[in-house]
């Protein structure tokens, strides 16, 4: 389940290999166990329909609204916390279909505390309009909720490999699909715009506690998301 110093260097964020996780060990039909964690009242079970690599994945099926998320989450001992307070990952999905038009979803985040001042923070990517994608910081103690947003839609029925970088030591990120840099969703210090303004539109990165996958819509209307993800790995 863990791999450590094996060389992976198809894009320049990418180094040694520190976690990679096939779902191959898995009991079918039962959540992935530890290191894993499940978080959300959504559907997660390890399935053998379809598959990236070998013969299993993890089969996910989110409902309208927040509680009905479905994600897996990593916490604590032994990956975190991030050598320069930095996690840089990549697994592969297969989506039926994104979510609606106007409705904000999210498929891949990390969030902590931010050093020293008493709130929480959350850097995420998922989208929003017309199913393309989208960068969002939100706080847990200040009132911000921001976005960035790209022309990128995020594709539909294919295996396709989504990569993230979110470094917390610079307060950048980036996104990629198939090993393809989304330019117009990197992100340094602040977005577009924000719905609060209690930081001044900055988006003030956390000391990384957690990362999550999987999807979450936040707002009713939008029905029922089913997806597969295989092969997640992370990097020094």
């Amino acid at each position: 389940m863990f791999l450590v110093l094996v060389t992976f260097t198809t894009c320049k964020e990418e180094g040694d290999v520190i976690f990679h996780d096939s779902f191959e060990y898995y009991d079918v039909g039962f959540a992935p166990r530890g290191p894993w964690t499940i978080d959300g009242q959504g559907i997660i079970r390890v399935d053998s329909a379809r598959s990236h690599s070998g013969e299993l994945s993890v089969y996910f099926e989110s409902n309208e609204g927040f509680d009905n998320r479905a994600f897996i989450k990593l916490i604590g001992n032994p990956l975190f916390p991030f050598v320069y307070n930095r996690i840089s990952g990549s697994f592969y999905i297969w989506l039926d279909e994104a979510s609606p038009d106007g409705i904000h979803w999210t498929m891949v985040q990390a969030g902590g505390s931010v050093s020293d001042k008493g709130y929480k923070s959350e850097v995420r990517y998922g989208g929003q309009h017309h199913k393309q994608l989208m960068a969002n910081y939100d706080t847990q103690g200040k009132n911000t909720d921001c976005w960035h947003h790209s022309t990128t839609a995020m594709p539909e029925r294919q295996w396709v490999k989504v990569g993230w970088l979110f470094d917390g030591t610079n307060e950048t990120m980036k996104f990629w699909l198939n090993d393809e840099l989304v330019k117009d969703l990197i992100v340094i210090k602040k977005g577009q715009g924000c719905l609060g303004n209690d930081l001044g539109g900055k988006w003030v990165f956390p000391v990384f506690e957690e990362l999550m996958i999987g999807w979450v819509d936040y707002q009713t209307g939008g029905g029922t998301r089913r997806f597969w993800i295989d092969d997640v790995m992370l990097y020094h």
